[in-house]
């Protein structure tokens, strides 16, 4: 996952967090045609090693489980424009091949087609005279192997023949940056995805079209000729069969497949530019590797300049660029003719997944369903409770990973193990050096087969776990796992901030190598979670009470957040005297992340299909109800406002912990300019150290500020409690308290002038400014208020009102006015402006009428309701209120203001707030 820096509410936050790759979509299980001697029923469903696995004998299917056909049926092709009339060619699926269900109790799951825009086989015969001869095409001169299909490379040109029991096959077509362009920034590193595809091959008469495949529809059969009718496969591509060889394979010259772009998949974008043509005068290939499943090439592309840009993936921008030349990698993998069986996704338990269109459902209508994204893992031994993977989930580490990272990252990959072992695998996650040339000199780590972790030499604070997968099951075919030098950096930087007050190592830069690499072996371990398919648990960093936190035994077992998913990042909760073992500070693999991986990878014995799986997969994850470490809590909507799923915190009290945040960064600041600076070099270190302190500063009282209005999402089912609940008003109420206390004074320990001196010459109070506003904002701001405004009406006796909230916001902010001779510093005044510009900005929306305008049609037949503007005349009825009260409490403290500044100050506001009563009579 990518690590990003995000501004939330207008409040910093950096995190390292997945970025998947683009998601392809949904296609079915089907059975290739080439083999018609199988009959449905006969073909087994249970997941068989495949053309993913390394090159290999083909395996025997026979040696597969049983799996029940009536849940996944063959589908048939799906016709096209260009089809030549034929004979139905759907095969027949029996009730009787079920007995134990009847088909409406368990729907069939049929992805759409896997079917083709062409008539399979061949298509029409070519003419005689239409085609070369084969030894005039491939001449001597050619250099030929054999693999997943024959090609050919005579000079600088490459051939395919393909046989035709290859047409209609699935396969996985992607391009990958090997070797980014010499100053080309972030956006075009080494290991960088350009573009993934999934392709068929098809021929009509004298042309091979490449299609792109569209599989997001699926349903049985009495509604797959409908679902079939609703669109047409794109042909992405074409090529002029040259000649045939032995039994009608197919020659084309496919070398434009390289040298250009021809399949869109964004290898223009490689040079850093927004997409400048391919000179093809200054592009050659280097070599192409042809492999039993795959088929690996290298080209050396130069592209000519294009508008600013870059590849996506955070660099480039600006204006035309320059001519760029990349080494660009091409994988053509074929796929299991028969995907391993999908595992549905459900909100309790966080995968990443493959969504698609069910047109066969228990409902009548359309649903959504997911299949999560996992590896495919069987044992070699079903009958073991614990048993050796058929072929366990290997990661290799790139060779320019500096050295003295490889046993902290390799550490960090199999620290998994343990949570496969619980699911039922013994040794199924290894972190391997890649093979030597000698051993295999066709390895790659581009190869679109191997999961591959990268080391980019570019200044990004990043680390990101990208993965590849099935779009037919979610099955995971490889993961790429980037990092940045300057995760170096980070981590350093945020341990000093948040643990160098206990742990001594942390106060000299730079860190020693043990604690640089326990700190990138929790990245490490973070990354891999996102490739095994696990999405971020933000909930987790809130599981644990701060009293836990700071117990030697109960973080020794269950770690400082119950998953390495969230990003709770160091324990800044444990306070010197704790004495936490300074190994417990830092997250490693813990409760929920052993459940995540029981629940999405351990088999369910005699479930043969998706829907049979689900009653186990529900107790399962039932479990969360009694064991509350175990719970998820993700990205998705609600997590905005739920208090519970927090980032770059921990513990289930965000006040406290917010306190004794602060008591270690008080004892930083005391050593900030002792452990930063060095006779006779320069200050940023220090400045770097500093900007961290506020951005910490800022993201835990962010923490604090989202109890107020908070709405927890339980992420129940049907008949499992309440899905939604309140923050209590006493917490609120001890939020905004704290609010007023920390986030509201001036803080003096950071404005100590034998630091800022040295940072900048400027700037500094405006730092400090800025953030203050961007809370007091936050608090204020009219979704805050609508939700306070929504509790008041569903609770009535157990609301915190706007009014109340108002109150105490207020009298906190403007505390100076009750003093006998109120003195105001600036930042106060500052602050104190800011609120009157938020509640004045109440009276410049138009006030809801509370109707609603009549119905419109939408583009798409649909109904839209305009209900007008969101504010509620409630909450203009409450600023107006306010201020009319802050006036008089100003009128009567500028009299008694004897600081020239202050009164100046204070008449300033009472003007301010007389604008708004007095436009509202004009």
């Amino acid at each position: 996952m990518l690590l990003t820096i995000g501004l939330g509410a207008g409040l910093a936050g950096l995190a390292w967090s997945a970025q998947e790759a683009p998601r392809p979509r949904e296609i079915p299980n089907q059975k290739p045609k080439d083999e018609p001697k199988k009959e449905p029923k006969d073909e087994p469903k249970v997941p068989k090693k495949g053309p993913m696995d390394e090159p290999k004998p083909k395996e025997d299917p026979k040696k597969e489980p049983k799996k029940d056909p009536k849940d996944e049926p063959k589908v048939p092709p799906k016709k096209g424009p260009m089809d030549e009339p034929k004979p139905k060619d759907e095969p027949k699926k029996e009730p009787k091949d079920e007995p134990k269900k009847e088909p409406k109790d368990e729907p069939k799951k049929e992805p759409r087609s896997g079917g083709s825009t062409f008539n399979r086989g061949g298509g029409s015969a070519p003419k005689k005279g239409q085609l070369a001869k084969y030894d005039t095409v491939i001449t001597k001169d050619a250099k030929s192997t054999v693999g997943l299909f024959a090609v050919h490379r005579i000079d600088d040109k490459v051939f395919f023949e393909i046989p035709e029991e290859r047409l209609g096959k699935l396969m996985l077509w992607r391009a990958e940056v090997a070797k980014g362009p010499a100053g080309a920034g972030s956006g075009n590193y080494n290991g960088a995805a350009l573009g993934t595809k999934f392709i068929r091959l098809e021929r009509r008469e004298n042309k091979i079209f490449v299609i792109e495949a569209d599989f997001d529809k699926r349903g049985d059969k009495d509604v797959l000729g409908a679902v079939e009718a609703t669109g047409t496969e794109p042909i992405i591509a074409h090529f002029e069969v040259k000649a045939e060889g032995k039994d009608r394979s197919a020659v084309i010259d496919a070398t434009n497949l390289y040298m250009t772009d021809l399949t869109d998949l964004g290898v223009r974008r490689a040079g850093g530019g927004a997409g400048g043509s391919i000179d093809a005068e200054r592009s050659y290939l280097i070599d192409v590797k042809t492999l039993p499943a795959n088929i690996e090439t290298r080209v050396m592309l130069t592209i000519r300049g294009g508008g600013g840009g870059g590849l996506g993936l955070g660099g480039g921008g600006g204006g035309a660029s320059r001519s760029s030349t990349a080494v660009i990698h091409y994988s053509l993998v074929a796929l299991p003719d028969t995907p391993t069986q999908g595992r549905y996704f459900d909100p309790r338990v966080g995968y990443f997944t493959e969504s698609f269109a069910d047109y066969s459902g228990k409902r009548p209508w359309v649903e959504e369903k997911q299949f999560i994204a996992r590896f495919r893992l069987e044992k070699k031994d079903p009958s073991a409770a614990v048993s050796e993977p058929v072929k366990p989930i290997v990661f290799y580490l790139a060779p320019e990973i500096p050295d003295k990272w490889r046993p902290y990252m390799k550490k960090g990959v199999e620290d998994w193990a343990p949570a496969f072992e619980k699911a039922g695998f013994k040794n199924a996650i290894v972190c391997k050096d890649p093979p030597s040339k000698g051993e295999d000199p066709n390895w790659d780590p581009e190869d679109a087969r191997y999961s591959v972790i990268r080391w980019v030499a570019e200044p990004v604070m990043n680390a990101m776990g990208p993965h590849v997968h099935d779009p037919r099951s979610g099955e995971i075919i490889s993961a790429h796992i980037i990092f940045w030098h300057d995760i170096l950096k980070i981590v350093h930087m945020w341990y000093y901030v948040q643990c160098s007050a206990v742990d001594p190592r942390a106060r000299k830069f730079p860190f020693p190598d043990d604690l640089t690499g326990e700190l990138i072996r929790y990245v490490c371990a973070h990354e891999v979670g996102h490739t095994l398919g696990l999405r971020h648990n933000h909930r987790a960093s809130q599981a644990y009470s701060i009293e836990q936190l700071r117990d030697p035994k109960f973080v020794a077992e269950h770690g400082s957040v119950a998953s390495i998913m969230s990003y709770g990042r160091y324990n800044y909760v444990a306070q010197p005297e704790d004495k936490i073992p300074v190994k417990d500070l830092i997250p490693r693999i813990a409760p929920y992340d052993n459940f995540a991986i029981s629940w999405g990878y351990k088999p369910i014995a005699d479930a043969f299909s998706p829907e049979a799986e689900k009653p186990t997969l529900d107790e399962w994850a039932a479990r969360q109800i009694k064991e509350p470490f175990l719970r998820f809590g993700g990205e998705d909507g609600p997590s905005a406002v739920d208090p519970t799923v927090l980032t770059e915190n921990i513990s289930n009290d965000p006040v406290k912990a917010t306190e004794l945040g602060f008591k270690n960064m008080d004892r930083v600041l005391g050593y900030l300019l002792e452990t930063t600076t060095t006779k006779g070099e320069d200050f940023e270190l220090l400045r770097e150290a500093y900007d961290q302190i506020l951005g910490h500063r800022t993201r835990w009282l962010a923490a604090v500020l989202k109890q107020v209005g908070g709405v927890i999402e339980n992420r129940t089912l049907g008949g499992a409690g309440e899905q939604f609940g309140r923050v209590s008003k006493e917490k609120q109420k001890a939020a905004v308290k704290f609010l007023l206390d920390y986030a509201f004074t001036t803080p003096k320990k950071l404005l100590d002038p034998a630091i800022v001196n040295q940072i900048k010459y400027s700037g500094v109070a405006n730092d400090v400014m800025n953030q203050q506003r961007a809370l007091l904002s936050g608090l204020l701001s009219p979704s805050r208020l609508n939700r306070l405004f929504d509790a008041e009406v569903v609770t009535p006796n157990e609301a915190y009102t706007v009014g109340e909230l108002l109150g105490d916001v207020q009298t906190g902010v403007w505390k100076e006015l009750t003093t006998e001779a109120p003195k105001i510093d600036p930042l106060r005044r500052n602050l104190q402006r800011a609120y009157v510009e938020i509640l004045k900005a109440e009276f410049e929306t138009k006030e809801s009428s509370g109707g609603f305008a009549l119905p419109t049609r939408t583009p798409r037949g649909g109904i839209a309701l305009d209900f007008g503007p969101t504010r509620s005349t409630e909450l203009r009825a409450a600023a107006r209120m306010a201020l009319r009260d802050l006036h008089k409490q100003i009128e009567a403290a500028a009299q008694k203001a004897t600081d020239p500044a202050t009164k100046a100050h204070l008449l300033d506001m009472q003007s301010e707030i007389m604008e708004v009563f007095e436009s509202k009579k004009k």
